[in-house]
């Protein structure tokens, strides 16, 4: 066993990986981007996905990548830094102004801000800090942000058209009503 951190390690340090779990990268596998390709991913911070996207497209096209709060950001554009990615522009608006500022986008990731329901097992004290207040406004949000997905992206783009939406929920609110809702 090594006395160093994984994410200490000089590999780690030089942009050879980045640790993810497989629900972080499956939403980057199902958007399925591919070179030279305009891609808006709305919630970026801390970059995992964001990172993952760029390999995808082999840092070719344009990769938005945004972040509601500024404080994300150095998180954000440390990791783009040193896994060397080329194609990407770090933005910091509100995700539901994004389509005043984009149009025409091949594909978009929204991995949008949610009540974290589905990670109880890895943190317990989620569900004592969680109202359903909580998970109302969590949804809310939701809504409006993949609407602004929805009007970001090119329906009649050649290689793309797409939008994955995801959550890090279990809760209904925060998922099959999100969807039936834009639907």
């Amino acid at each position: 066993e090594s006395q160093v951190p994984i994410a200490a390690t000089p590999e780690y340090l030089a942009g050879h990986y980045m640790l993810q779990s497989a629900s972080s990268f499956l939403p980057v596998m199902a958007l399925a981007p591919v070179e030279n390709e305009f891609v808006v991913d709305m919630c970026a911070s801390p970059g995992g996905k964001s990172t993952y996207l760029a390999s995808l497209m082999k840092n070719t096209g344009t990769l938005v990548c945004n972040d509601f709060n500024k404080k994300r950001l150095p998180s954000l554009i440390g990791n783009l830094h040193r896994l060397g990615v080329r194609n990407a522009i770090v933005s910091n608006e509100d995700g539901r102004k994004l389509p005043h500022r984009f149009s025409k986008v091949d594909r978009v990731l929204l991995d949008a801000p949610c009540s974290g329901m589905g990670v109880i097992a890895r943190d317990p004290s989620i569900k004592l800090q969680r109202s359903v207040k909580d998970i109302q406004r969590s949804s809310h949000l939701q809504k409006e942000l993949l609407l602004a997905a929805i009007d970001m992206v090119d329906a009649h783009s050649k290689t793309g058209g797409y939008i994955v939406y995801s959550t890090c929920s279990i809760t209904l609110f925060e998922n099959e009503e999100v969807a039936d809702y834009v639907l």
